[in-house]
């Protein structure tokens, strides 16, 4: 296992420390006697800047870009805990920030729409449209702005690009080094998977630092097939931009634990999120948190652990289904 080599990579990209690392790593000792099995938490809802989550990571590195190209301005789309956290990074390192949203103003959350106002966000809105429609629109909006002398730096839905999925690397360096300073080794490593770039990134990590490990998606809406691709697409383009070696056999994704849909609780999700709030007062959502709890849980109760193994849980956040 190689432990510095992760920093190494990633050591001519620009860091603005948007989240507060590192984010806990420790033992769910209740849920782990419950189970039967060694379960530990990766508390990434505690990122510590706006809403957290995850999105803070791939921020650390996006308005850190952002900065090193000289921007002033920043684009992204969509009503996300992603666009949410990057209002809140934008305005406090001195970007204005333009969020194009689908559907009509009042078919927006309410709760997202205040915070967006005390962000001071540009708010623009677009009739339905199919992901290449709006991608036309984003482009659109970048053209206006930069024909006002703007020097604009468009976030791609969910911060899943190659400079964002550097945060997940980054990531995966903190697991390594936890791991090295503990003598705790994790043999599963399970997350919820959406956007990408969180499981692009720390599927890269792992190959980069050979750290023995698997790492599990379990994913939130698209078919394990899909959801795969998707990721090995943004790691392949990654691991290019890094100029480093890539293994897709480590792309691992479940789609068994999606339940009715995309943003809509299942029965699963909601017992895991209950079990985890009553044994160990940890909070998850039901979009992305519960449902990957979802799946660890039945891992272990039907025997897809080995009774010595050490399983870790990270915690990507979901704000707790408030802005859905």
């Amino acid at each position: 296992m190689r432990v510095d080599s992760i920093q190494k990579v990633l050591a001519g990209y620009p860091n603005a420390q948007v989240s507060i690392t590192p984010t806990p790593i420790y033992k769910l000792e209740r849920l782990s006697s419950h189970l039967g099995h060694n379960v530990y938490i990766m508390r990434e809802d505690l990122t510590g800047f706006a809403l957290g989550g995850n999105k803070t990571r791939k921020l650390d590195y996006l308005i850190g870009d952002a900065i090193n190209k000289n921007a002033d301005t920043l684009v992204t789309t969509k009503a996300s805990s992603f666009s949410r956290n990057a209002a809140a990074a934008g305005k406090v390192f001195g970007f204005d920030v333009h969020v194009l949203l689908v559907g009509e103003q009042a078919e927006q959350n309410s709760a997202s729409q205040a915070l967006f106002k005390q962000l001071e966000t540009r708010l623009y809105y677009s009739a339905p449209a199919e992901e290449e429609a709006l991608a036309e629109e984003v482009s659109k909006l970048v053209s206006e702005l930069e024909k006002l002398g703007r020097v604009v730096y468009e976030l791609h839905p969910g911060g899943s690009d190659s400079i964002g999925t550097l945060g997940y690397i980054n990531a995966f360096d903190q697991i390594v080094q936890c791991s090295t300073n503990t003598g705790i080794h994790f043999n599963k490593i399970i997350h919820s998977t959406g956007s990408t770039a969180t499981q692009a990134g720390l599927v890269l990590g792992h190959s980069i630092s050979k750290y023995a490990t698997a790492v599990v998606g379990m994913a939130a809406s698209q078919k394990a097939d899909v959801q795969r691709e998707r990721v090995c697409k943004l790691a392949r383009a990654t691991a290019d931009l890094l100029r480093v070696e890539f293994d897709q056999s480590l792309v691992v994704v479940d789609d068994g634990f999606v339940g009715p849909g995309y943003a809509i609780a299942s029965e699963e999700g909601e017992q895991a999120a209950k079990l985890f709030a009553t044994m160990e007062g940890v909070l998850l959502d039901s979009v992305y948190t519960g449902k990957a709890a979802a799946g660890l849980i039945e891992y272990a109760m039907n025997g897809m652990f080995a009774d010595e193994e050490n399983i870790l849980f990270v915690h990507t956040g979901g704000n707790s289904d408030l802005f859905y």
